[in-house]
């Protein structure tokens, strides 16, 4: 049972102030954007195929109509690549008898070093009442010995001879050892984990899995259906072209946009490979309509970049045989935007038309329950959702006082109180995501802020772990201390040798919220992660933060210690924090939590342990920035409730000195019996 201590504070302790900057100002007219090429999910018949569940071959389908569940053997480590008969091959699955979904989800494998992928269960359910679809369940395995790039991978679902859906797999690594769940979005509710979900359809006869071979690993292609560019006010715009984006040209106060995809309801247009036949207004797609100036922006102050639209309309952006050659869905799309700036000497900066070019990514869901994205209690057709990356690398331009930037700070859809977005920022509703309901003109505020490519950035790291626990956690925070937003954020973690990698996630956490944001991957033991879009510094957000936990596996009992490296293309000014160390020691103190709330007497502390086994006691520090010196707060060690034992405690401690209306930065520091110490945090809260 875990136990409750307080600790009350009661000294006076200095506090560090430090006054704000003068901002400097510009001059900015009339903002553009112009959109690029669409990047599709491509479609094509450029694969080849890795395993199969079935056979298809012309006159022949596998008969995989009725209810059954098969586990491929534990023995089986090749994939099966051709496609003749018998199946079910009884040398490499066991028939379940009836449908089973218990297993899914694990699979049981003596392979070590299998050349690639492989199905390892099948789980199918014949549903023929009126208007219902079959439910499915796929799982696949990674045995290969190293991490895989699962969207490098699709799903074929054949219910003919060259008729399928296809499920394009997920950015995600899977680690060795590990299973991917694919699931039918009708029989969510027979499984209690699932991966991804797709759309399922009657008469499943073949299933194969398919490895592109066209892209280099990535399987993106310039295209989607029916593109279509244009310019002008509103939602009619005055000039439109098919398959050319240098059209993007119109009146001062005009709006770009770019459309794909036929008109569902439609069905002389869905079924057709001409585009022409399917009206504007019934397409999908994005638009743009940069403010118009003059502006004039301090710098470090977010100002109003533009109107961003996405026009959600219910379309087929790719054709549902599988037979044409242009078969993409959209995917993600660039936007150049252009910012004319002059100088607040009135000299107009060098260059003068300063263009930077972010991705507006586009998770376009099925319009089938359960809605992956919610805006509502009643969402008929499902919500979509857009975010913003960018490339790495932004320009700059010079005026004669030093370097400057603009980065776009995110989208919102509501200003402070009451008012539309265009009249206030709020910065509680700032959010590089999103969501966008189906049917509608959906419109939000794009803000930016001119700012010096100068950014601190600041990074801890904390292992979860103990004598129970398989697998441990590395977690690495990154925080940016200032004093403008870090771009090409990127961290790498080498895993040392008695650690072998299993999974990831990468998170953005911010005021308004926490997305997935991010992606890594493994080169042996070398763990590469990059955030994808700019992060924002603590004075803009104090909740800013770049959360990546990577799942490994440990060696039995070993102490195991490793470093985490942070850099970012923007200029770093102190690299002293940049990296950072944490031990997986399972016979440690594991702290699985540790929060600050404003408290009507001061700054109430919590932290949590799962276990004390090798934990003397605990030191807490303050400071008023993340940079200053920390000032310890204890005057003695908070001895461990728990020394020496496999069970956790609960913490408390108030710091009354805190004054109301002031940030204040907390760590946790652990003290082990050979009194070496482990830092965790900075937390921060407003008093």
């Amino acid at each position: 049972m875990k136990k409750k201590i307080l600790i009350i504070l009661g000294c006076l302790l200095m506090l560090s102030l430090i006054g704000p900057g003068i901002s400097q100002a510009f001059t900015v007219v009339n903002v553009d954007g112009v959109w690029g090429k669409v990047n599709g999910v491509t479609t094509t018949n450029n694969y080849y195929p890795v395993d199969i569940i079935g056979y298809a071959r012309e006159g022949e389908m596998a008969p995989l109509r009725n209810d059954q569940t098969y586990r491929l053997k534990s023995s089986v480590c090749t994939p099966m690549q051709n496609i003749t008969p018998p199946w079910p091959n009884a040398a490499r699955w066991d028939q379940v008898p009836g449908v089973d979904w218990t297993g899914v989800g694990s699979h049981s494998s003596t392979c070590a070093n299998a050349p690639d992928l492989f199905f390892s269960e099948y789980v199918y359910v014949n549903r023929s009442g009126w208007l219902e679809t079959d439910y499915v369940g796929i799982e696949i395995a990674n045995r290969t010995g190293s991490a895989v790039q699962l969207s490098d991978y699709d799903v074929l679902l054949f219910s003919g001879e060259r008729t399928f859906t296809r499920v394009a797999l997920n950015t995600k690594l899977l680690g060795h050892g590990d299973v991917y769940v694919l699931v039918s979005r009708n029989a969510t509710g027979e499984i209690g984990h699932y991966d991804q979900r797709f759309n399922s359809s009657d008469n499943y006869r073949t299933i194969v899995l398919v490895k592109n071979t066209t892209t280099s690993g990535n399987p993106h292609t310039e295209g989607a259906r029916c593109d279509r560019w244009g310019t002008g006010p509103g939602n009619t715009p005055l000039v439109y072209s098919d398959w050319d984006p240098s059209v993007q040209t119109g009146p001062t106060d005009d709006e770009n946009q770019v459309r794909y995809g036929r008109d569902a309801f439609n069905p002389s247009s869905w079924k057709s490979y001409s585009c022409e036949i399917t009206d504007w207004a019934e397409q999908s797609g994005f638009g743009f309509d940069g403010v118009n100036g003059p502006l004039t922006p301090a710098s470090m102050v977010p100002f109003l970049l533009g109107q961003f639209t996405h026009y959600n309309n219910q379309v087929y952006a790719s054709d549902d045989t599988g037979q044409s050659s242009t078969n993409n869905q959209f995917y993600w799309v660039d936007l150049t935007i252009t910012v004319p700036v002059t100088c607040n000497d009135g000299a107009p900066a060098n260059p003068s038309s300063f263009s930077f070019t972010p991705h507006f990514v586009l998770d376009e869901t099925p319009n089938s329950t359960p809605c992956e994205y919610t805006i509502g209690p009643n969402d008929v057709a499902c919500p979509d959702k857009v975010t913003i990356e960018f490339p790495h690398t932004n320009p700059t331009f010079q005026c004669s006082d030093g370097t400057y930037t603009v980065n776009i700070l995110g989208f919102t859809s509501k200003g402070l109180g009451n008012d539309d977005c265009t009249k206030s920022y709020n910065p509680d509703a700032v959010s590089a995501a999103f969501i966008t309901a189906e049917d509608a003109a959906n419109h939000a505020c794009l803000w930016a802020r001119i700012e010096q490519p100068l950014a601190d950035l600041s990074v801890s790291k904390t292992c979860t772990a103990s004598p129970t626990q398989n697998p441990a956690y590395y977690e690495v925070s990154v925080r940016n201390l200032g004093p403008g937003a870090s771009r090409g954020v990127t961290m790498e973690d080498t895993l040392p040798s008695g650690v072998t990698f299993k999974s990831y996630t990468s998170q953005l956490i911010t005021t308004s919220g926490t997305i997935d944001q991010g992606t890594c991957s493994v080169a042996g033991q070398t763990v590469t992660c990059s955030l994808n879009t700019p992060l924002q510094d603590y004075t803009t957000d104090p909740e800013a933060k770049w959360l990546v936990k990577i799942e490994v596996n440990l060696a039995g009992g070993d102490d195991i210690t490793n470093e985490v490296e942070v850099w970012a293309l923007t200029e770093d000014p102190d690299k002293t924090n940049n990296a950072a160390n944490a031990t997986c020691d399972p016979t440690s103190v594991s702290i699985i939590s540790f929060d600050a709330k404003s408290a009507e007497n001061g700054v109430l502390l919590t932290w949590e342990t799962a276990s004390e086994l090798n934990n003397l006691g605990f030191n807490l520090y303050r400071a008023t920035k993340p940079a200053l010196p920390r000032l310890k707060l204890n005057p003695s060690l908070i001895l461990s409730h728990n020394p020496g034992s496999t069970s956790g405690a609960e913490y408390e401690f108030l710091d009354t000195t805190a004054v109301p209306g002031f940030e204040y930065f907390y760590w946790l520091e652990d003290v082990d019996f050979g009194f070496n110490p482990t830092l965790y945090g900075p937390i921060s809260v407003t008093q």
